[in-house]
């Protein structure tokens, strides 16, 4: 299952939203557009990752520098975050869901109110610049970079599923990941359930968007750590402070999304 096209940019927005309060991270909106280490571009007012080049690409001499790596084995992972830092706005399935007895990992949701976000990740592994620092001495100086996004990690996997809840909705959201296609139990409820390839999902508010590919192969970029790279203010003087100067671990400073806070809708509150 897919997204529709006809998805509101809000919602796209939202989602982006929620999970980088959650994650301190970006979360890719369509994880098989591929992000890469070393990418460098704009985010949109709707959350959408413009690239414009690869510093890393563009000079291997720095790609080598800056010894970019990734964990050694992939694990499963998933992240859920809600709008509202409340917790009566949700709970978490606690107790065994026949239709996901043969998956790994199982998660699931009761949503009571408010608008929630879901990432599940199999097999993912993270691949990130090792010497940040680095590459902040190498572009801190290039003003054609001053206020772009740069990724510098990447989480890889092999299958993903999205969620975005719907506003105004409640009802009970789960998703599980078999390592066979065969064919599931249908729940007996009102909502909506699906198998595509290994994933069983079920919501009764919003649809997960889904994908696989073979275990070994790792397709799928749906989270990334985007930095904000700034030059080095204008000489005053010779009173000007030294700058502390930046090491080899340093981390460049996080990216700060083109938006300010957002309503159930996704909207900008103003």
């Amino acid at each position: 299952m897919v997204w529709p096209m006809s998805s509101p940019k809000s919602d796209m927005r939202l989602y982006i939203d929620l999970l980088f309060r959650k994650t301190n991270m970006y979360a890719n909106y369509n994880p098989t557009t591929l992000l890469e280490l070393g990418d460098y571009g704009d985010i949109t007012k709707e959350g959408e990752f413009i690239r414009s080049g690869n510093i890393l690409q563009e000079d291997t001499s720095l790609r080598d520098a800056v010894e970019s790596g990734k964990e050694p084995t992939g694990s499963d992972k998933y992240y859920f975050a809600s709008r509202s830092p409340r917790n009566n706005t949700f709970s978490v399935i606690t107790t065994d869901i026949p239709t996901l007895a043969e998956c790994s990992p199982k998660v699931g949701w009761d949503i009571k109110k408010d608008r929630h976000a879901a990432l599940i990740m199999i097999n993912a592994n993270r691949h990130e610049i090792r010497f940040e620092g680095r590459l902040h001495r190498y572009i801190q100086n290039l003003p054609e970079l001053a206020e772009k996004a740069v990724v510098t990690k990447v989480y890889r996997c092999s299958a993903y599923a999205q969620l975005i809840t719907n506003d105004g909705q409640s009802g009970q959201v789960y998703a599980g990941f078999k390592g066979n296609n065969s064919a599931p139990s249908t729940p007996n409820s009102s909502g909506t359930s699906v198998v595509e390839r290994a994933w069983q999902t079920f919501s009764q508010t919003g649809n997960w968007n889904t994908g696989t590919h073979p275990l070994s192969s790792s397709l799928y970029t749906p989270l990334v750590t985007i930095r904000q790279i700034r030059p080095k203010g204008p000489t005053t003087g010779y009173r000007d402070p030294i700058p502390p100067e930046i090491t080899d671990e340093d981390e460049m400073q996080d990216y700060i999304l083109p938006w300010g806070d957002l309503d159930e809708h996704g909207d900008e509150i103003d």
